[in-house]
């Protein structure tokens, strides 16, 4: 699994320890909490679990990772989607060319299976609303949109030309207590460190689907089961309907018991486009009736979701003790180290 040291992998590779597959991660730790190894020591002792630290964007580590294996979870990508505007490679590199080299990997293995996490930014702005993975033309509104749609056609290619088996899966903003990145982490972390003033990037009416954790990783698993033997198949994997950014603001603020009257929202200005930054999706409303019709059903709602991340953000940065840093902080205290 590549990727799989970070928030989403981590929940994915136990759920699979626990069903009794063998698993191994490849993941270079950029995104990964300090403790991550931690939720797993006993089957690195074990055997079970392999990791193999280093990125997808060197072939060579790639192929030693799939080596053996008969399915790769593709879930490594550039995270820093903001950074992508002021250096394109970022996108190029760890999206592009990474999943070409996991797709030559494993040609070169005999790897003949694949999960890929794409996301629901690839359709661009719409006409149809909520939108339903049969659409198209798709017009990616950002290098990071256009590089995940680029990694669905290089896997489609290989699949039809090796007999292999592709699921992607558009994601929906995929939330939970080990959020260590996005708007809700970064809501709590601003609200824990200023109770009485909210900074939001954008105007707060940007929409999106926000999913659970949990519910994500039961679909993703869920469709592996039951989706056709056809070389590509996509799936959305969302919640119904869309959360603004300004209700996940107040859910968060709820969540976290304060006073709604006490804490004054501010928002920045809207940048071009419509979203809180050059290259966001302003608004992104997936259908995920596909999905639904092979029986999947997310347990928690959008905003329960939401509250459910915020509690668990809150009681795991509270009892850690690293400093409150927000996303864009974070990435800056690392490109700093990096430098040195």
């Amino acid at each position: 699994m590549t990727g799989g040291a970070g928030f989403i992998g981590a929940t994915l590779v136990r759920r699979l320890l626990s069903a009794g597959e063998r698993v191994s991660v490849l993941d270079d730790l950029s995104t990964a909490e300090p403790d991550w190894d931690a939720r797993f020591r006993d089957e690195l002792g074990d055997g079970r679990l392999t990791f193999v630290r280093g990125g997808v964007t060197d072939l060579r580590t790639v192929m030693d990772a799939t080596a053996g294996h008969d399915t790769v979870v593709h879930l490594a990508a550039n995270t820093n989607i903001p950074g992508g505007y002021e250096d394109p490679r970022l996108d190029l590199e760890g999206c592009i060319v990474g999943t070409w080299n996991v797709a030559e990997g494993m040609r070169r293995n005999g790897v003949r299976r694949v999960l890929y996490a794409s996301s629901g930014v690839v359709y661009g702005a719409p006409q149809r609303i909520p939108t339903d993975e049969e659409y198209g033309p798709l017009r990616p509104a950002s290098h990071y949109a256009a590089a995940k749609l680029a990694g669905e056609s290089i896997l489609s290619g290989f699949a039809h030309l090796y007999g292999w088996r592709v699921l992607a899966f558009r994601f929906g903003n995929t939330i939970g207590p080990r959020s260590n990145h996005g708007v809700v982490h970064d809501f709590v972390v601003k609200l824990l460190r200023d109770g009485v003033r909210l900074e939001i990037l954008g105007d707060g009416r940007q929409a999106k689907p926000y999913i659970d954790v949990e519910d994500l990783v039961d679909g993703v698993l869920h469709v592996d089961l039951m989706a056709p033997e056809t070389p590509f198949t996509v799936f959305n994997v969302a919640t119904q309907g869309t959360l603004t950014v300004r209700r996940v603001a107040e859910l968060v603020i709820e969540a976290l018991e304060l006073d709604p009257r006490d804490v004054e929202l501010a928002f920045t200005s809207t940048a071009p486009g419509g979203g809180g930054w050059i290259g966001d999706t302003p608004l992104v409303d997936l259908d995920a009736g596909a999905l639904r019709s092979l029986g999947w059903e997310p347990r928690r709602d959008a905003a329960e979701a939401v509250r459910t991340a915020a509690c668990g953000i809150r009681d795991r940065v509270l009892a850690s003790d690293t400093p409150l840093r927000t996303t864009a902080e974070r990435r800056s205290e690392t490109e700093r180290a990096a430098a040195r």
